[in-house]
This record gives structure tokens, sequence and C-alpha cells, in this order.
């Protein structure tokens, strides 16, 4: 062989060996499972299998179980006019607090209150004439008791004193109405709340139908938080759980109580609407529409351990994991409930020291000699 020849030998040698080396890094940069070399054994002459293998994690970590909402007022109202009339008064301006009842808004009332003393006279009226027939009525029974009055004439009084009754009940219904008429001339708040909008002046001429929007109220002391909770997540929660929570930005944290759970699944986002009670005083007061954001893993809905979803395996038996015990694979049954796409929640059947195969379980069978590699 002439030195040309061998060198070109020498060459693809060293080229062939160089890119072996390589792709075993590529392998072991794409996170493939460790092995142990071909021939390595468990000490009595059988091959042995490297797996990765870890205790399961007594919390979620990361952003895993955190979901965004929105805080909001639990009440909220946009007041409209009761009736039909020209502002005459505002009462509050934006920012006010107002109790519950109190007046808001008064419109022009010179011609109800016209009608209201209209119809206070005529219930007078009526009460006198019903006055008289009672008395005209008590004084013909004594008559006719002592055989100085007819049966006729006692009951031509009786059908008199009734046809007072009646027009004094007409009367004070027209009274008591035209009362309710002249009260529906003052807007009062319907809750406890700040005033947040005003939609119209004094002078402004309203009307009841179709309604004329004048003032927006929202109580800030109840507060719930809406959370659009991923479907696998929100099968762990139930109503009165608590929950840990932080306003964005600001981080002001809160606590809040799960007070319903979604029946129904959003076909688009595939999440269940959870609203939240905010409780006890934050350090510092929420705003309906902030952002929050609740960490669910501090959450007794998340308590117990946690694994990848990869290291559970289902037969006909039910769900069970592979744990390494004294270098073999050993079958352990599980009952665990999927919280997130990537992660389950282990309610039954396993210790927190139990170091559970998290990687190519599926291909792996009980018994199998075994080298932990992480």
């Amino acid at each position: 062989m002439n030195p040309r020849s061998l060198s070109r030998l020498l060459l693809i040698g060293t080229l062939a060996t160089t890119a072996g080396m390589g792709c075993s890094e590529a392998r072991a940069n794409k996170g493939e499972k460790a092995q142990l070399p071909a021939g390595a054994s468990a000490g009595n002459g059988q091959p042995t299998v490297g797996v990765r293998a870890t205790p399961a994690l007594d919390k979620l970590q990361g952003d895993v179980a955190r979901v965004t909402g929105q805080v909001r007022a639990r009440l909220e109202a946009t007041l409209s006019a009761p009736a039909t009339g020209t502002i005459d008064k505002l009462l509050v301006n934006v920012g006010d607090r107002v109790k519950k009842g109190a007046p808001m808004m008064v419109l022009d009332t010179s011609n109800i209150a016209i009608g209201v003393d209209q119809a206070a006279a005529a219930r007078e009226m009526a009460k006198a004439a019903l006055d008289n027939a009672n008395t005209e009525l008590e004084r013909t029974k004594k008559l006719f008791e002592g055989g100085s009055a007819a049966q006729a004439i006692l009951d031509k009084v009786q059908a008199g004193q009734r046809q007072a009754a009646a027009g004094f009940s007409q009367a004070d219904a027209a009274w008591r109405s035209a009362q309710e008429t002249l009260r529906d001339h003052t807007l009062r708040a319907p809750f406890d709340g700040v005033v947040t909008a005003r939609m119209k002046n004094i002078g402004d001429t309203v009307a009841m139908m179709p309604p004329t929007p004048i003032f927006m109220i929202t109580n800030v002391d109840e507060l719930e938080v809406r959370l659009p909770v991923p479907e696998s997540l929100a099968s762990a929660l139930k109503d009165g759980m608590k929950l840990s929570g932080r306003v964005i930005p600001g981080n002001t944290p809160f606590e809040a109580t799960v007070r319903t759970v979604g029946a129904v699944v959003d076909a688009s986002s595939r999440t269940v609407e959870v609203l939240a009670d905010v409780t006890g005083k934050p350090e510092t007061p929420l705003r309906p529409g902030s952002l929050a954001e609740l960490d669910f893993s501090r959450s007794e809905a998340l308590a117990g351990l946690f694994l990848p979803s990869q290291a559970l395996l289902k037969d006909d038996k039910g769900s069970y994991v592979f744990i390494v015990e004294d270098g073999r694979l050993v079958r352990r049954d599980v009952q665990a409930l999927p919280v997130t796409p990537r992660f389950a929640q282990v309610r039954s059947g396993l210790q927190p020291q139990d170091k559970v195969v998290v990687e190519g379980a599926a291909s792996l069978r009980e018994g199998l000699a075994v080298s932990v590699v992480q």
C-alpha cells in the first residue's frame, strides 16, 4: 500500500471515531434515558438497566398550579330613573360612599305633591262619610231593637254604611298610590357602596321606560375573584376550600374561599369558572377590576404527593407506578387524580421516601434489576 492510500485510511478512521463521539454527546444533551454500559450487572451476572427515579413532590412548583383571574364586586348596579321627569336635585357625587336606602337623586315633584294633597283631601272626605254612616247604623240598630224602626230602614242604613266603607277604602288606596308615586321621584341606594359613575345632571329629563341610567354604584367591601381554572385542576376544588392569592401588579396578598365551582367547561378555553370570595382584610384594599393570581399549590385542594403524568401506568387492575427497592423494580398500586396536563396528585399507595421511576416506565417490567441514574 502506498503512503497516499495509507493516509486516506487513517483520515477516514479518525472522522468515524469523532462522529460517533458527537452522536453520543447529542443523545446526552437531548436528555435521553441514561443506561449503564452493556457490561454492567446487578452483581449476580444479570444486566442492570439505568433508570431515572425520584421521590414524589410534596407540592406543585412554579407556575404549574397558578391561575390568573379578576377581582370584581359581588354587588354592582346601574341605577336608572324610577319615574319620568326632570332632575331637581343630585345629592351624591362620584366617589361618595352611600348607605342602603340613602337618597341619591330627586326629580321635580311639584305636580306630584299637588296630587298627593288632592288624594289626602279625598281620603278625609271619605273618612268623614264613613264615620257618619257608622253613627247612623248604630242609632238605627237601637231603634230597631226598641221596635221604633222597621227592618227595611235598618237594611237601607246597613247598605249605606257598606257603601261608605268601600268609598273610604278606594280613597285610601288612591292616597297611598299618590304617596308611592311621590317616593318614586326619589332615587335611593339599593345597597351600601361607592358611587362610581354619574351620567346625568340637574335639569336633565329622564324616563322610566326605556330606562335612563343615572348612577353606577359598586359595593367595594364584598369582593370575589373570577377564575378560569383548567378543567383538570378544577376537579380537585371543592366549595369552602381556602386559597392564597396576590394582586398583580403590586403583590398585595389576600385570602379567598371557593364559593362555587362551575358545572360546565368552556369549549374554547377548556376551563371551568370558579368564584372565590375574598376573606379577611388585605393589607391594601383591593379594587374591583384588578388582576389577581391564585396559587393552588398551597391550598388544601392540592395537598399530598405529586408525580409527572408519565410516571403513572394503567392496566386492568388500575393505576400503578414502579418504585426502586433494593435494586429491583417493584409495582406499587396507587390512586391518583390528574390536576394539570403534566402532573397528577397521588391520593394513596405511595410514601414520601419512595423512589418512583419517572421516565420510560412503560417499557419496563416488575422485578427488573435497575440502577438509579440521575
